[in-house]
């Protein structure tokens, strides 16, 4: 089932996307509205409590229900925000991606390599990339994206994937230049809008193969990455094993898993992102993530 938030009459609210998002006749159907109370099991109807809910319950139930024709809206008369709008922490990984580090010429590390991405980052399909003027070059990061749903702590690999109850396309804007000079993701990573996220998170039922996903990028219609999940240095139930050891990973977690070869540093010339441009993600199976790319004033010092 494919998820989606979205905002209708000022109020932000889960929904049940028919279509992929992209197409002017799909439909979503309102989990807010009356006729769907009965499916969500006594949940709000908000992508968090479903998650904490439990949403493979979620899942069955609304399937038995059924979907209302009198909850169905035209996905052009509301805004789509990120499928999940306000995640509890994004847990971001670096150097996991064979084509990537070969194409640095980088040795794979011993353990996943983490950073953490700020809430503020968080942008939904259709929204802009803001770059602060002067920052620099910026970075597109095409990645997959895995939602835990319950709460899991210093959890075996062989039941790490137990606690992923969705997947989505994600965008790692870093801006590279801030990174290099910093030593460190801390800045760079965390602008206002660096992380597009959507247009749908589906729930793990959808997804049978989450190691053997394509993953692409393209700026303007130019592919810049392409790339599959089967080339991670770490895959998804590594890194929810890897994490779970390191602290307690509660539902609404969001890891997103890292990025194939191809970022704009590497390109020649660098394909640095830049105002009036358009990036799209594409994650096989988990719909386009477009966003377009605008300036915004200079960072505070």
């Amino acid at each position: 089932m494919k998820f989606v938030s979205f905002s209708e009459q000022g109020f932000v609210r889960a929904g049940v996307l028919l279509g992929d998002g992209a197409g002017k006749n799909d439909r979503i159907v309102d989990l807010a509205h009356p006729s769907m109370r009965k499916a969500l099991r006594g949940a709000a109807p908000k992508m968090l409590a479903l998650i904490e809910s439990g949403l493979p319950g979620v899942v069955e139930s609304i399937g038995t229900h059924g979907l209302t024709e009198d909850a169905k809206l035209p996905i052009t008369s509301v805004t789509l925000t990120a499928p999940l709008p306000e995640p509890r922490r994004i847990f971001g990984i670096a150097h996991n991606y064979r084509d990537a580090l070969a194409e640095r010429g980088m040795a794979p590390p011993e353990k996943p390599v983490l950073f953490m991405k700020a809430l503020r980052t968080i942008t939904g399909n259709g929204q802009a990339i803001v770059l602060p003027a002067g920052i620099g070059g910026v970075t597109y990061e095409a990645e997959l994206a895995a939602v835990i749903g319950t709460r899991a702590e210093k959890v075996s690999k062989d039941r790490a994937l137990d606690h992923v109850v969705a997947y989505g396309c994600f965008n790692d804007i870093s801006a590279s230049e801030i990174i290099k000079a910093d030593g460190h993701f801390n800045r760079g990573k965390n602008f206002a809008t660096f992380g597009p996220f959507g247009p749908y998170l589906a729930s793990r039922d959808e997804v049978k193969a989450p190691h053997a996903l394509a993953v692409s990028l393209k700026v303007d219609g130019r592919v810049l990455q392409s790339g599959s999940t089967r080339d991670m240095l770490f895959d998804v139930a590594d890194l929810v094993s890897y994490l779970s050891g390191l602290q307690v990973l509660e539902p609404g977690d969001v890891i997103a898993t890292g990025t194939p070869a191809g970022v704009a540093a590497l390109h020649k010339p660098p394909a640095w992102l830049k105002p009036g441009s358009t990036v799209e993600v594409e994650v096989e199976g988990l719909g386009r993530l477009q966003n377009s790319v605008i300036e915004g004033p200079a960072p505070d010092a």
